[in-house]
């Protein structure tokens, strides 16, 4: 997320603080005139009661270097709940908190809370800000991970920590979820946290291969049908036709690999020239952490080695019957003149710390309504060109039409013309997502009444409302 280039001056912040304050405003007077139908009125009872017991809540507590000073919030701010300005317009910025609609929806469990704070919608992309407080330990930091979540509205999601506070052991998140099924009412749901992730390149794995390499040391080998496999990866199209795999037998070895604690390495050899090297994964910590091996030569240089990996087997957790008990890779090493030569290492994630609960909540949000849109041509190898409707929003742009799955994106090349002179540049970033739509999501907030009209592939693009 860039960060805002306007000026945090005492007097713009009350300019912030005053519209921000209306808008709650106006949140309050709709949520009491919906109180007023049938349907709504036990929602509204709902997040009364909610809202009164938070209403005397401490604010989260952030060091007075990064504060920045605002008036105690009260009234209508405090009954329907506010994004907390102290706390992110020093990273966020101002012109990002502007376009949020505040949301104050609280989850709390394992001792975690989670807040949204507020989110915006353009129609096709959803950007909520949430936090996330550890209110009993240390187990958030500045590692966080939303490992497993789940975002209605939208078919691809993504979140990503954009600020942590030491002090309060709070984390911000950022969470955006894509897709034309965006709808005005939001459920996010989180049901897996992990921190102390790290990742590490250049663990050495221990390999004698003198030993390996004895004619006399052949491994005893299985073939594996297909319906216990549970995952396939790497280079493996060729090997799909043969009716079951060969794999090693199970826990023949227990090498331990130097910094890695969630699995070993539970058998290894040569089957039929090539090298299988079959990893057993801690059913807990492992399920979560992930890495590969690779193969470098005597200068330290990595090596193209083709590979590919199978995953079989099961074992139960709390009832449940999971996939991928074992993992086994296999390298054909044919290509190598002198194998005993080369080093096996690898690169691994090592977590620390996984928090399985659920933090859920649910919240209206309209589109946005400062939205400009226009047509144009895009050049796709079709005679005449493929027409498309681009539209702006505070977010980013978006391009909609029949069948964009042909457009290069990385030859999109956009620019914003502003009315004062200035431009802003996309020219990579883009997402796909679905066969009609792709998205640029800008990493400041557009000002869409400020732009005159965009420049696509060198074409001028009019905008309307």
């Amino acid at each position: 997320m860039g960060k805002s280039n306007n000026q945090l001056t005492e007097h713009n912040l009350s300019s912030i603080k005053r519209m921000y304050y209306e808008k709650i405003a106006h949140y309050e007077s709709n949520l009491e005139n919906r109180s007023l139908e049938p349907n709504n009125q036990e929602l509204f009872t709902k997040n009364k009661s909610i809202l009164n017991t938070k209403k005397y809540r401490k604010i989260i507590y952030i060091p007075a270097a990064a504060a920045i000073s605002l008036c105690v919030v009260t009234g209508a701010a405090a009954a329907v709940g506010m994004i907390d300005l102290n706390s992110i317009l020093h990273f966020l910025g101002a012109d990002r908190v502007g376009i949020l609609q505040p949301v104050h929806q609280v989850s709390e469990d394992q001792g975690i809370r989670m807040e949204i704070i507020g989110a915006v919608r353009d129609g096709d992309t959803t950007e909520i800000y949430a936090s996330l407080s550890d209110m009993t330990n240390h187990r958030i930091d500045e590692t966080l991970d939303i490992y497993d979540y789940r975002i209605t509205g939208g078919n691809a999601s993504n979140a990503q920590l954009i600020h942590y506070d030491k002090a309060s052991r709070t984390a911000i998140v950022r969470l955006i979820t894509q897709g034309k099924a965006s709808k005005d009412r939001i459920t996010i749901r989180i049901n897996t946290l992990m921190s102390g992730a790290s990742r590490k390149d250049g663990y050495d794995v221990p390999v004698e291969w003198n030993s390996l390499l004895q004619p006399k040391n052949k491994v005893s080998y299985e073939p594996l049908n297909p319906d216990r496999i549970s995952g396939l990866g790497g280079r493996i199209a060729n090997q799909m036709h043969n009716n079951s795999f060969q794999v090693l037998q199970q826990d023949k070895t227990n090498i331990l690999i130097p910094g890695v604690q969630w699995m070993h390495i539970s058998n290894i050899g040569f089957v039929n020239g090539k090298l299988h090297v079959q990893i057993n994964p801690d059913n807990e910590i492992g399920g979560y952490n992930h890495g590969f091996f690779y193969f470098t030569d005597e200068q330290g240089h990595k090596l193209d080695i083709p590979e590919y990996s199978i995953s079989y087997g099961h074992y139960m957790k709390d009832g449940v019957r999971y996939g991928g008990d074992y993992t086994e890779y296999v390298y054909d090493l044919s290509s190598v003149k002198a194998v005993n030569k080369i080093k096996l290492q690898g690169s691994f994630t090592n977590i620390s710390e996984v928090i399985e609960g659920k933090w859920e909540t649910s919240f209206r949000l309209s589109q946005h309504s400062a939205i400009k849109s226009g047509h144009v041509r895009l050049n796709m190898n079709v005679n005449g060109g493929t027409p498309a409707k681009i539209t702006l929003s505070p977010i980013g742009v978006t391009l909609s039409g029949e069948d964009l799955s042909e457009l290069r994106k990385k030859d999109l090349n956009i620019e914003l013309h502003l009315k004062d002179g200035t431009k802003r540049t996309a020219e990579s970033g883009f997402i796909q997502l679905d066969d009609h739509l792709i998205k640029w999501i800008s990493s400041e907030t557009i000002p869409v009444e400020e732009v005159s009209y965009i420049l696509m592939d060198g074409k001028k693009v009019s905008l309307g409302e």
